[in-house]
C-alpha cells in the first residue's frame, strides 16, 4: 500500500517548501500538492507551519489535507474487512427540517449517544441524485440509501442493516432509507485520530480572536478526545484497526463503537464503518454509486 497526501497550500508560503511545477495553482492563492508520504518534504509540512504560526498566528501554510491510498491487487483479494467512506454530503439535516433527539441521553462531554425521535425528516429534492448512499451534513447517523441499495443488499441476504424509513416534509413516504447499522466493533490503539497528520490535540479552548483592527471572531470550545473513550479524535488518520470478534463472520456491515469527529453547531461524532468483502463485491458488482473503499485491520 502507498499513501499519497494532497495538500492545499497558501500560495503565499508555498514556496517555502514546493515548487511551482510541483502542483496546481489556483487563482494564484492556493497550490494543490500532492506527495507520498514517505517524501522527506512530508516531515518538513509541520515545520514550516510552525515557523509561519510564530510569525503570524492567524495565517496557516494548508488549509486542506486529504490521504489516498493505493493498494495492490493482492491486498485487495487479501483483505477481510473494509473501511467504507460515504462520499456524497447534503443539508439540510434531518434537525433543521424538523426531526428531534432526545439530547438528554447524550454525553456531556462530547455530544456522543443521542437518540433520535422519530423517522429520518429530510426536505425533498435534497439527497444527491445518482447516488445510492449520501450522508447530511450532521454526518453521525443520517445515512440515506436507495431503494436499489436495499434490494441488492436483500437479495444477497447480507447482514448487518436495518433500514429504516426516511419521509419528507409532513411525513410523505419516499423510496429512501435510513441506515442502521446493528453490529458494532471496537477500534485498537492502532488506529490513529488527530486533526491533521501532526497535530493531536484533545480539544480547542476557543475564544474570540481579534483577526484584523476592529473585527473579531468567537469560536466555540471543542473536544476532539472524550474521557469516558466515546470520542477518540477529531479526525480518522489512519487505517483502521479493530478487535477481532465473532461478529466478522456473522455481519457484513458493522460501526465503529468508538467516534471520530466533534460536537460543534449540527455536527455530532461519527462511527467509522466497515464491511465484509461480501458488501464490497456487491457494491462493485451492482454498480453502486457513492462509496470508496480502504482495507481495514483485524487483530
Amino acid at each position: 500500500m502507498k499513501e499519497i497526501l494532497e495538500l492545499r497550500v497558501n500560495y503565499d508560503y508555498a514556496h517555502l517548501l514546493f515548487k511551482p511545477e510541483d502542483g496546481k495553482i489556483i487563482e494564484n492563492s492556493v497550490q494543490v500538492v500532492r506527495i507520498f508520504k514517505d517524501d522527506p518534504r512530508y516531515d518538513q509540512i509541520p515545520i514550516v507551519e510552525r515557523k509561519i504560526q510564530k510569525k503570524d498566528n492567524m495565517k496557516m501554510f494548508f488549509s486542506y489535507w486529504h490521504f489516498e491510498r493505493l493498494y495492490t491487487k493482492e491486498e485487495l483479494n487479501d483483505a477481510n474487512l473494509f473501511h467504507i467512506s460515504v462520499k456524497p454530503y447534503f443539508e439540510p439535516s434531518g434537525e433543521l427540517c424538523g426531526m428531534e433527539y432526545d439530547e438528554a441521553v447524550a454525553c456531556s462531554i462530547c455530544g456522543v449517544g443521542r437518540r433520535q425521535i422519530g423517522p429520518l425528516k429530510l426536505k425533498k429534492n435534497s439527497i444527491p441524485k445518482n447516488k445510492d448512499i449520501a450522508c447530511t451534513i450532521e454526518r453521525s447517523t443520517e445515512i440515506v440509501v436507495s431503494q436499489k441499495f436495499k434490494t441488492a443488499f436483500e437479495k444477497r441476504k447480507l447482514k448487518g442493516i436495518r433500514f429504516d424509513p426516511v419521509v419528507f416534509g409532513e411525513n410523505i413516504s419516499t423510496d429512501y432509507y435510513q441506515l442502521v447499522p446493528v453490529s458494532e466493533l471496537e477500534l485498537t490503539s492502532h488506529t490513529i485520530t488527530g486533526v491533521n497528520p501532526w497535530n493531536f490535540s484533545e480539544g480547542s479552548e476557543g475564544g474570540t480572536h481579534e483577526i484584523q483592527k476592529g473585527y473579531k471572531i468567537t469560536f466555540e470550545k471543542e473536544v476532539y478526545k472524550c474521557p469516558r473513550g466515546h470520542l477518540i479524535g477529531l479526525n480518522l488518520l489512519s487505517e483502521p484497526y479493530v478487535s477481532d470478534s465473532p461478529a466478522i463472520k456473522e455481519y457484513d456491515f458493522f460501526a465503529s463503537t468508538q467516534k471520530v469527529g466533534v460536537k460543534v453547531g449540527l455536527l455530532r461524532p461519527s462511527s467509522i464503518y466497515l464491511c465484509s468483502p461480501a458488501f464490497r463485491n456487491m457494491v462493485l458488482e451492482e454498480k453502486l454509486k457513492g462509496f470508496d473503499f480502504e482495507v481495514a485491520h483485524i487483530e
